[in-house]
């Protein structure tokens, strides 16, 4: 892999140099095929990871147990299940690769094929954990795993369909960055698909600042998912941070999220006396793309202070 670094030097007559220097990593095995070069391009990331000490991309294979499932809220469906004694308890957005088949109940829906056996693949999700604990009864690792339930999708279809004692499995872990979030005036802004992260942040609120929420749904009763949260020590002293802290929208085919955001927020910045120094937001990615161009300009962030993340893609 050909890496380039560019040095700009500026001097003291407002001369600039620039100095470009090339560096050539070994991959760890031959390229043969785009999934192999996937594989080693995380194999790469992780390796620099841990040597920055920093949480990366995991390709390892996990295994989950279905114990029970019902409703959170009108369309966000919950799976609870028992999960890897490796499993982190108290890390916000934490997300798994699912293979939607890994029951081996629908595979010939969820999959793509052509006519080479070798090509089959699974259709995977991204799912985050909603919230994870140690069960005091028999030391067992169990989880939540929100679906949000939209039409007729294969996500929401995989999960309906799952039994209790049915065995799922992940190919892959992605930690959420989060860790900006511990100090200053943080601004959190989410969708359905990442509802699990907000209220999971929520519950482990440490910062000594309360965050301003917005969080956008296209049902209305849907915001009952962050109003039965049991919300940390910190954000409980604060009797009334969701009556004053959380801002809902709604999605409509018409709404301008972007538009809808902004005007939010300068209402709230007319009526409180704040200054948003840490973001942390995703959401579909058109709507992220035009997001982060108007947050940047009106809130002067860095890159580092402002998480913007696509959770989904519209199809």
């Amino acid at each position: 892999m050909d890496v380039t670094t560019t040095n700009h030097n500026n001097g003291a007559l407002a001369n600039t140099t620039t100095l470009s220097s090339q560096y050539f990593i070994n991959f760890t095995a031959p390229i043969s095929e785009s999934m192999t070069l996937q594989e080693q391009y995380i194999t790469l990331l992780q390796t620099s990871a841990n040597k920055l000490g920093k949480r990366t991309i995991k390709l390892q294979e996990q295994h989950f147990t279905i114990l029970n499932s019902y409703y959170a809220s009108p369309n966000m469906y919950r799976l609870v299940v028992t999960a890897p004694d490796n499993t982190p308890l108290s890390h916000p957005g934490y997300a798994y690769l699912f293979e939607l088949d890994s029951d081996g109940s629908s595979a010939q829906k969820n999959h793509s094929r052509d006519h080479s056996k070798d090509s089959y693949k699974p259709l995977q999700r991204y799912y985050t954990l909603r919230k994870s604990w140690q069960d005091s009864s028999n030391s067992s690792v169990q989880a939540w795993i929100d679906v949000y339930i939209h039409g007729d999708t294969a996500g929401g279809s995989w999960a309906r369909a799952l039994d209790c004692g049915v065995q799922i499995k992940t190919v892959r872990e992605y930690p959420e960055k989060t860790e900006h979030l511990s100090e200053g005036q943080c601004l959190l802004i989410c969708d359905e698909t990442s509802l699990p992260t907000v209220a999971n942040l929520l519950e482990n609120w440490q910062n000594p600042l309360p965050p301003l929420v917005i969080a956008i749904t296209k049902d209305s009763d849907d915001i009952r998912y962050l109003h039965t949260l049991t919300l940390s020590h910190q954000l409980r002293h604060d009797s009334h941070f969701l009556q004053d802290n959380l801002c809902h929208l709604i999605n409509t085919p018409t709404t301008d999220i972007t538009e809808q955001i902004v005007a939010l927020l300068n209402t709230q910045f007319a009526r409180l006396p704040i200054k948003i120094g840490k973001v942390w937001g995703a959401l579909e990615a058109a709507d992220i793309k035009s997001l982060r161009q108007q947050l940047k300009s009106t809130l002067g962030l860095s890159r580092q202070d402002m998480v913007i993340k696509v959770y989904w893609r519209a199809q």
